[in-house]
């Protein structure tokens, strides 16, 4: 399967991003403790482009988990680098009467490198409530999925009746690449310095698919955010 050169290059300079940034910040003079994060995210999942154009959107919800470290700059601004494990895909559904359809259901698990930053607006305590701001590319590397299609069609034993045909394949062994990049970001409310709640979007810039046709992730949803002084 080949790889177009933007997606590729895109997901090249998003790893050395990655790498630089991971490096480059780990031993960097800190203006406050370090802390530990653990993130969580529930989305609602779809696909952009022109695969996807001719379905009707259904919603598919996805979970996002995973673990990083907050790196203090300064009062306001920190580098957070994260891995997760983020579902993304899509639902859709093609009605070829008012009676038949085909429905389609694509789940992907990536393993996602984000090198995150984040922002804090306000009068910062150990007591008050701040508006955060975060976001950063991320760079998606497929491990497992799974690509449903459900298929209600006519009877042809009895025309007055349907049956339904389901049909179970692997998704990124024929029809979607394993190398997924784009952004992440998020706004919401720090309470405490401790727990962080708010609404998280992901947007893909890399075709997951062959060209010419084009597919792109999406997400919209909620995250929660706990900040650990130790956590081991």
């Amino acid at each position: 399967m080949n790889k177009s050169s933007s997606s590729s290059s895109y997901s090249k300079i998003c790893l050395a991003a990655i790498l630089f940034f991971w490096v480059g910040h780990v031993n960097m003079a800190q203006s406050g403790k370090n802390k530990k994060i653990f993130h969580l995210a529930l989305s609602s999942v779809r696909f952009n482009g022109n695969v996807a154009n001719k379905e009707s959107f259904l919603f598919k919800p996805s979970l996002e988990v995973g673990f990083g470290i907050q790196f203090p700059i300064n009062k306001h601004w920190s580098f957070n680098p994260e891995i997760n494990l983020s579902q993304r895909g899509h639902h859709g559904r093609i009605a070829n009467s008012d009676s038949t359809y085909s429905e389609r259901t694509i789940t992907l698990n990536y393993l996602d490198l984000n090198p995150n930053f984040e922002l804090t607006i306000g009068k910062l305590s150990d007591f008050s409530s701040n508006l955060s701001i975060w976001g950063g590319p991320y760079l998606g590397i497929g491990l497992w999925d799974n690509t449903t299609i459900e298929n209600r069609i006519v009877n042809p034993n009895n025309p007055n009746s349907y049956i339904t045909v389901t049909k179970s394949t692997e998704s990124f062994s024929s029809d979607f690449r394993r190398i997924d990049a784009g952004v992440k970001v998020g706004i919401g409310v720090v309470s405490n310095r401790f727990v962080s709640l708010g609404l998280t979007y992901q947007a893909g810039f890399a075709n997951i698919t062959v060209a010419p046709e084009k597919t792109y992730n999406q997400s919209l949803g909620f995250y929660l955010r706990v900040f650990f002084d130790d956590m081991f």
